[in-house]
């Protein structure tokens, strides 16, 4: 009997053992390389402009480029602690053209569990935020209207892939100028070891069942 509760309190050990999420690399846009705000006029060093309406300005640089409360931005909302205005231009200058404004950015889940996955956020644009899309797969995301003096929220929590996965933000221009500004973090359990998610330890309904199937044969056997 004491081979049989030694059993069982190392299952249940098991079982207490707590699934450890670790943050996304996933970056907001106008950070620096080295963290922080950049700074105005510079290349957004982890967001792509893969598609542009504007003939001239077409990426793929984007760029951190606007200054909010300053004409002729004066009705966008002002940066986050985490993220800038990010647009084609690398100054104030407009019209853009009219059209999509497609914002790319990858992040890569490498030793994380891409089904644990979750990424929050918000984002804001000038005009119409027409979807977001997740390797190439559009997750029905948008602002209609634009929103271009608040952060509308998202959550996404599904589609990723192990490594590197994309993410996509595609902004429609109607006059003037046109801008995105994303504000994100996420988190995923790691990969407890090469091939065995960290979703895969037995919950403690399940080793419960186990060390009970323990116990009976333990019995029969006395009998």
């Amino acid at each position: 009997m004491k081979r049989i509760a030694l059993v069982l309190g190392a299952l249940l050990l098991a079982a207490a053992v707590p699934v450890h999420a670790d943050s996304i690399p996933v970056f907001s846009t106008g950070v620096a390389a080295g963290g922080g705000h950049a700074a105005n006029a510079t290349v957004d060093a982890h967001y792509t402009l893969t598609s542009a309406a504007d003939s001239v300005f077409n990426g793929p640089a984007a760029f951190v480029s606007f200054t909010p409360g300053v004409y002729p931005f004066t009705s966008w909302m002002l940066e986050t602690p985490n993220a800038r205005w990010i647009g084609p231009r690398s100054s104030l200058a407009y019209p853009f053209g009219t059209g999509n404004y497609v914002y790319a950015t990858t992040f890569d889940l490498s030793g994380l569990n891409p089904s644990t996955a979750v990424l929050h956020g918000g984002w804001a644009t000038d005009n119409a935020g027409l979807d977001i899309l997740l390797n190439g797969l559009s997750l029905g995301i948008s602002i209609p209207n634009g929103s271009e003096t608040a952060v509308t929220p998202f959550t996404i929590s599904s589609g990723f892939l192990p490594g590197i996965n994309t993410l996509q933000f595609v902004v429609y221009n109607d006059i003037a100028g046109t801008g995105l500004l994303v504000d994100i973090s996420g988190t995923a359990d790691r990969l407890n070891s090469p091939g065995r998610p960290a979703s895969q330890v037995p919950e403690p309904g399940t080793l419960l069942l186990v060390g009970s199937g323990l116990v009976g044969r333990w019995l029969r056997r006395r009998r």
